[in-house]
């Protein structure tokens, strides 16, 4: 572009000269259609600029280790001539916070252009890319001109296969997770707990001997056997090799539950305020959206545990069963 202005400025000091020392028609006319020239190659541009649309697309989601794709397309609706088209590309893992920029050429033809962006997935997240600038140059290439619109696209890099065991709390054939819960409506049963009255409760279910000792209602309420909740928990934070191997576990483990038939939770502790994020997981799709809304958050070096405040209790009833995934090394998380 900087060679195209100079060359510009020399032809119109030439029309000057020529205006100064000859004085005729023909230099003023001349110098009239160098000056207008840089404005008419911009209105003639503005068209196939205006009518050209920019779209960016991801790709599948990838296991970590391999390539990452976005698309990037321009679109001429109009059949105007444009010139080369130079877009900046801005990527994020929103994980990690690595980051980068790359800048391409898009030369149109037949109305439409491909360039396939490549990057690599050393950690697990959220990649996020977008067009941080697109701009060409009119006809005579005195001028940027910037293409309107400004796309975006995500995809995941997903943890690796791994392998897992079911907890032993799950495992055993005596338990299989089972744990005793109110029955709702109460009723008659084996297994009972005693609590005080509350307003409502059937006078069938008052233990009278006993509330004739206590001089106070003690009711029974009857249990019966229900699958305890199973809640996965991890700490948000650490170096990005202790994170994908704390995601390779969470998965294996999530997905093993998924084949048993176990509906679970995945909660983590977001790093700056401690809050609890909780996510229920009955499905691989349910596990990859909850994968998704993990690797949007920055993981920093440090943060608040899970394990520091006091656990969710899904619905509030019961005791979970509680497991806690480190990095396979034991570093940057407890158990």
């Amino acid at each position: 572009m900087l060679h195209r202005r100079i060359s510009y400025a020399a032809l119109l000091l030439a029309a000057v000269a020529f205006q100064i020392f000859f004085r005729y028609y023909l230099s003023t006319f001349t110098l009239v259609l160098v000056v207008l020239l840089p404005v008419l190659a911009v209105l003639l541009s503005l068209p196939g600029t205006l009518g050209t649309a920019l779209t960016l697309s991801p790709g599948p989601a990838v296991p970590r280790g391999e390539q990452a794709r976005f698309t990037l397309r321009l679109t001429q609706r109009a059949g105007f001539p444009l010139p080369p088209v130079k877009v900046t590309l801005y990527w994020t893992n929103q994980l990690t916070g690595e980051s980068g920029r790359t800048l391409c050429t898009l030369r149109p033809q037949g109305g439409e252009t491909d360039f396939t962006l490549q990057l690599p997935t050393p950690h697990c997240g959220r990649l996020v890319c977008r067009v941080e600038g697109a701009r060409c140059c009119d006809l005579l290439g005195l001028f940027p001109l910037p293409l309107p619109g400004k796309p975006q696209a995500a995809l995941l890099s997903l943890p690796l296969p791994t392998e897992a065991l079911l907890p032993e709390e799950l495992d055993s054939p005596r338990t299989g997770g089972v744990v005793l819960k109110p029955r709702p409506g109460g009723g008659p049963g084996e297994d009972y707990d005693l609590r005080d009255y509350r307003p409502g409760d059937p006078l069938r279910s008052v233990h009278w001997k006993l509330s004739s000792k206590k001089d106070e209602l003690v009711v029974r309420e009857t249990l019966e056997p229900r699958q305890a909740e199973v809640v996965l928990t991890y700490d948000h934070f650490g170096p990005p090799e202790a994170l994908d191997q704390v995601f390779d576990r969470l998965c294996a483990l999530s997905r093993l539950l998924l084949e048993k038939g176990r509906a679970h939770h995945i909660q983590w502790a977001a790093p700056a305020s401690g809050a609890v994020e909780d996510r229920a997981v009955d499905s691989e799709r349910a596990l990859l959206a909850c994968l998704e809304m993990a690797f949007s958050l920055p993981a920093p070096e440090t943060g608040h545990s899970i394990l520091d405040g006091a656990l969710q209790v899904p619905g509030g009833v019961g005791q979970p069963l509680h497991f806690h995934i480190t990095p396979a090394d034991g570093k940057g998380g407890r158990t």
